[in-house]
């Protein structure tokens, strides 16, 4: 008897030595839109992300993509109400850092009261515009971990049309 108690107990013991897995939250469309690029530009160079064009810039509500309460940064480098690009690094950012250590990040929506940093599942960031380097409003969805972008996470191709409700793609 002694035996099989401290054979149960060593097994439990054992368990809980065993690494978990990093939850996998679903990525949703944060507009309604069309995918105009995922891991290459229609020029065939590289982007590795997805990004979704609604077809007017400041379109109401650019909501966070992951289903799931999770705690986003916000950073605004543009208060104006950018549309066609402000040139590489002034881009607004939402981004939150995974269990997994993977960073989730979305970019060049237009800041308005609801830019701010918090945890929220899908709350809106702000509204669909083009700050940074880009040519026309969009939201641009990516992970990232130290510098390598990852492209295995989305399940969508140029030329889709979305809403606010389909799955991208899922990560962790």
């Amino acid at each position: 008897m002694k035996n099989t108690v401290k054979n149960i107990l060593m097994a439990g013991a054992a368990l809980l030595l065993i690494p978990t897995a990093a939850p996998a939250y679903e990525v949703r469309s944060p507009c309604p839109g069309t995918v105009t690029a995922t891991t290459t530009y229609s020029d065939g160079s590289p982007h590795k992300a997805v990004d979704i064009a609604p077809g007017s810039c400041n379109y109401w509500g650019a909501e966070t993509g992951i289903v799931g309460s999770v705690y986003w940064t916000v950073t605004i480098r543009t208060t104006a109400a950018i549309c066609n690009g402000n040139g590489s690094g002034n881009q607004n950012e939402a981004k939150t850092t995974l269990a997994s250590g993977w960073t989730f990040r979305q970019w060049h929506f237009i800041k308005t009261a609801d830019s701010r940093s918090r945890s929220c599942d899908r709350c809106q960031v702000g509204n669909i515009g083009g700050t940074g380097h880009v040519t026309g409003p969009h939201a641009h969805l990516q992970r990232d971990k130290a510098g390598t972008l990852d492209t295995s996470w989305y399940r969508v191709s140029r030329g889709d049309s979305v809403t606010r409700s389909t799955t991208i793609g899922y990560v962790n």
